[in-house]
């Protein structure tokens, strides 16, 4: 496992950065991709970008889990609720306020200004994409509970809790909407497994995936599930859509099986295979710098991709095709133009990335 001078893991940096790509270009394909007439050819080039990219935000906590479990670093209470809490929500309630306020801005000059009261919501809840961070705080919440189990788990263990998330978090949910639906939702209800809910499986998933090595034919199989689970999206995606005669995006959400076998997928892949040998060094360095800015990129990301949907560029200016890799190029790099400057900024540097 091939780490840099510094002793950071190569592998997760470099997934770390790619994975903000993918972030952005969800959101690009986000602006268009709900009001698309999904019988059209453009629709579908979209949802195929979209369909690519849903790993993202799995890995993301993969990544965190790996790290924040890891018994042999010290993550303890002081460092949770001393460091990596207060600056999360440092962050969360800068970053909130900030586009509660932009919000605000846009609405007033449109005509339609919100209330005092409605803005002090926009700030509690935070602005579309700061959802993760909620997340992430709750899952550094329970992480001094989870690292003692991690601590005296073995391998079994594990993957018995991450075949009881799989089954009853990813798999059984599939059928809500059916007949045999109702069944099975009756009884998952009744066993009352909250415990197995929202995005703990990828957070164990983070470091069982880190930790343990797989025989070939294993790896084979994950690389396999990951591509089926990439069809998956894209297929069921247009199947439903094509039936609602809408877009329908119940095989894009992240507590899927499908999502959840293209990011185990991707994952392995790295860990294996990706460890900068054919980037160069100047190209490794904008990697590992897009990875250390990566929490900046993400918070400020939605400011520019708005923008450039009010000067007229988004994912349909032009054919996706095209459109697409423009918008995200933009984004991206604007985003790593913006948290580089935050980043020599000290208040910033300290709470707002």
């Amino acid at each position: 496992m091939k780490e840099n001078t510094t002793g950071r893991l190569l592998y997760a940096d470099l997934l770390r950065a790619l994975a903000m790509v993918a972030v952005i270009v969800v959101h690009v394909c986000g602006n268009n991709w709900p009001g698309m007439d999904v019988h059209s050819t453009e629709w579908q080039i979209l949802n195929g970008f979209d369909s690519l990219v849903r790993w993202c935000v799995p890995v993301f906590v993969m990544l965190s889990g790996m790290f924040f479990l890891d018994p042999q670093r010290n993550v303890t209470y002081k460092s949770i609720f001393r460091k990596n809490l207060p600056r999360i929500a440092a962050a969360f309630l800068i970053w909130s306020t900030f586009y509660a306020l932009y919000t605000a801005l846009l609405n007033s000059r449109a005509g339609t200004p919100d209330s005092l009261w409605q803005i002090i919501t926009n700030i509690a809840f935070g602005h579309y994409h700061l959802w993760f961070i909620y997340m992430i705080m709750g899952l550094y919440l329970i992480t001094p509970i989870l690292r003692l189990f991690i601590k005296g788990a073995s391998r079994r263990d594990l993957e018995y809790f991450l075949l009881l998330y799989f089954v009853f978090t990813l798999f059984l949910p599939m059928f809500n909407g059916t007949q045999v639906g109702q069944v099975v939702s009756g009884v998952v209800y009744r066993l009352d497994l909250k415990m197995l809910g929202g995005y703990i499986g990828y957070f164990v998933a983070g470091y069982y995936f880190k930790t343990y090595d797989f025989t070939p034919k294993v790896k084979k199989l994950i690389y396999a599930a990951g591509i089926l689970g990439t069809l998956w999206t894209w297929g069921m995606t247009v199947a439903a859509s094509l039936d609602w005669n809408a877009p329908n995006e119940t095989w894009f959400l992240y507590v899927t099986p499908n999502v959840a076998m293209m990011s185990v997928g991707i994952f392995l892949f790295f860990k294996e295979h990706c460890h900068g040998n054919r980037l160069g060094k100047r190209g490794l360095a904008f990697c590992l710098k897009v990875s250390q800015l990566s929490f900046g990129m993400y918070l400020v990301h939605a400011f520019f991709n708005s923008r450039l949907v009010a000067l007229g560029l988004n994912a349909a200016t032009w054919t996706p095709l095209v459109a697409v890799p423009v918008a995200t190029a933009l984004v991206f790099l604007l985003s790593f133009l913006a948290a580089w400057i935050m980043s020599h900024i000290p208040f910033l540097r300290k709470y707002g990335m």
